[in-house]
């Protein structure tokens, strides 16, 4: 009888384990975009602060570059500032582009925190990341090849843990060569 139940209590305590773990599982893994790996599209128009000619971001890829979508009123974009001034410093080449921003708002925002961008864009409308099925949210960092292939995608600030993981990567890629 005690072998019984030893085992009854075994087999309880195995099932409220399997129910308990499947409860309590970890989440499934972020599911990535599909950006990494894809060339940047020409749907991806941009224009500059001061002319509203619409041209492919593509045409601004020389080696490899790193495109930052953000905007003035984007509190996560101004606390990454400093670590893409830190870029710009060590002599990777950074895009900035200015996602639903007024260009007025944007040279602002610059001259308070700082440029850190070799040029910077305009995407007036936000259709820049919905193009590239990125969704809406700024700050979201890409680095691009010199043949417009993107190698990296990080959608958040950078800064925090997940950014700091970002900023390694990103200087991995885009550092000066």
């Amino acid at each position: 009888m005690r072998i019984g139940g030893v085992v009854a209590l075994l087999l309880v305590a195995g099932i409220a384990y399997g129910i308990w773990s499947h409860n309590f599982e970890p989440s499934p893994p972020v599911v990535t975009t599909g950006i990494v790996g894809q060339d940047l599209p020409a749907s991806v128009q941009v224009t500059t602060l001061t002319q509203s000619d619409l041209y492919p971001l593509s045409q601004e890829i020389v080696g490899v570059t790193v495109v930052n979508f953000f905007a003035s009123w984007c509190a996560p974009c101004r606390a990454e500032n400093p670590v893409l001034l830190q870029l710009q410093a060590e002599g990777v080449r950074v895009i900035g582009v200015a996602v639903r921003d007024d260009p007025d708002a944007t040279r602002q925002f610059l001259d308070d925190v700082g440029d850190p961008f070799f040029r910077v864009l305009s995407d007036r409308p936000g259709s820049t990341l919905t193009n590239l099925g990125l969704g809406g949210e700024v700050p979201q960092t890409l680095v691009v090849s010199e043949r417009g292939q993107v190698l990296f995608h990080h959608a958040g600030p950078l800064a925090g843990t997940d950014g700091e993981a970002a900023l390694e990567e990103i200087r991995e890629l885009a550092g000066p060569r």
